[in-house]
């Protein structure tokens, strides 16, 4: 393609994106424009990773630059791609895990990415681009308003960040906002510069596999109760790091979002059941709710829990029959769970003892793994549970199940939403409670 059929196709792909996405236009000329200022050599090897309509090659191959490869897991855009003859390579893969795209280490000198879902927020995505750029090669990456907006992943996405920061593999150079030419945000521009050295070794082999069949020999119905608490006290240090960097844990995250959408009042009590090293709470505690507890039977857990200071309380107690909980009757108007309803931890018939702890009018909600109905009888009963506990008037089904992708490694996850029957007096903050101001409009 010579200069003057570039320059006329780089003006209908400018129009055909416009017309697609303003946001994702807006992005792409920022990292463009970004690029540009790294002064980088004719012959550096770029990866453009969801290439779109491929307006950033046509930008950059005015500039001179031709070594561009395109990384898709759609094959009818690749093929539209390959007609437009922009790219030297066409690599049909996804980049969300580990060694996902099969590309080998160090392919490339800079790779970039405009994402218009919020799936480059999975926290596998940046250990996957880290691992095919070359030491001192550049990282830039924009992330659409619309693909973050009312949702956590940015925070999950800045702390897989943060983490990966301190072990010195890269360095953030800009995290920005990108403003449209009426000086709106349409969303977030960082670039990266991955350091001379080598990467964490959980980047070169897919330790997750480990991780994952370390988890699965626990979250058995025969697991010795002892041995598990072991594993999960000696697991207690390294345990944010494994479930949120290496295993692309989202479900805290999920737990969290949806409750919020209750939007109660700050005052409500909360209990954060099987709390680990409290991920959950932590999340909690960033809007504004102060009033949590921490239930969980490992004590290493719960220790790494106390260094953050999130919660006011700490019970260490295993949540099983009536009366195992070491809590009054109608104790808390609010309680999440997030990966512990599982084989060998708690089971569903630990349901009326949650729900004897929560207040008239309360709320339980919890995420946990997909696929525990098929390894365990108890949980194939799961949902008649609930029904059973419905039709009793114990509890009422709210929300549920409701099964969704990307829960931790690549195994989906399930939520559900219980409330407590309004009996004698209404949950503090619920939409129907006390005369206290129970929702912020």
């Amino acid at each position: 393609m010579n200069a003057e059929e570039l320059s006329r196709q780089l003006q209908l792909l400018k129009l055909d994106l416009k017309d697609r996405s303003k946001e994702t236009l807006v992005g792409s000329e920022r990292l463009v424009k970004e690029f540009a200022s790294l002064s980088l050599p004719i012959e550096t090897e770029i990866l453009d990773v969801g290439p779109g309509t491929g307006f950033m090659s046509a930008c950059l191959q005015t500039g001179g630059f031709t070594s561009i490869d395109a990384l898709e897991d759609d094959l009818p855009t690749l093929r539209n791609l390959q007609a437009l003859r922009l790219y030297r390579n066409y690599i049909c893969r996804e980049a969300g895990g580990l060694n996902a795209t099969g590309l080998r280490e160090e392919s490339y000198d800079a790779i970039m990415n405009v994402e218009s879902t919020a799936a480059c927020a999975n926290p596998a995505f940046i250990n996957e681009m880290l691992r095919v750029l070359k030491p001192g090669g550049h990282l830039l990456l924009a992330i659409n308003s619309s693909a973050v907006e009312g949702s956590s992943d940015i925070g999950l996405f800045d702390l897989n960040i943060q983490s990966l920061q301190k072990e010195g593999k890269f360095e953030l150079m800009k995290r920005e906002k990108i403003l449209d030419a009426g000086a709106c945000s349409t969303g977030f521009f960082y670039l990266f510069r991955r350091l001379a050295g080598h990467l964490p070794e959980y980047l070169d082999k897919p330790v997750s596999r480990n991780l994952e069949d370390s988890v699965t020999k626990i979250l058995v119905d025969t697991s010795d109760a002892e041995n598990r608490i072991k594993f999960y006290d000696s697991w207690s240090s390294k345990y944010d790091e494994d479930l949120v960097v290496i295993g692309n844990y989202t479900g805290h995250i999920k737990c969290v979002e949806a409750f919020l959408k209750l939007r109660l009042d700050h005052s409500v009590q909360i209990l954060d059941v099987a709390a680990g090293t409290g991920l959950l709470g932590s999340e909690v505690l960033k809007h504004g709710f102060e009033f949590i507890d921490a239930l969980d039977s490992s004590i290493g857990m719960l220790n790494q829990a106390k260094k953050q200071d999130i919660y006011k309380n700490y019970i260490h107690a295993t949540v099983d029959k009536i009366g195992s909980i070491p809590v009054n009757n109608d104790t808390y108007d609010v309680i999440l769970m997030a990966n512990g309803l599982a084989p060998g931890q708690i089971y569903p018939s630990s349901l009326p003892e949650l729900l004897r702890v929560l207040r008239p009018g309360g709320y339980l909600l919890w995420t946990m793994k997909e696929g525990f109905q098929k390894s365990s009888q108890q949980f194939a009963m799961l949902d008649s549970f609930i029904e059973n506990l419905v039709r009793q008037d114990a509890a009422s089904l709210v929300v549920g199940p409701v099964v969704f992708q990307r829960y931790l490694l690549n195994n989906s996850g399930r939520f559900y939403m219980l409330r407590k029957p309004h009996i004698s007096h209404w949950a503090t903050g619920s939409p129907k409670g006390s005369p206290k101001v129970t929702r912020k409009h």
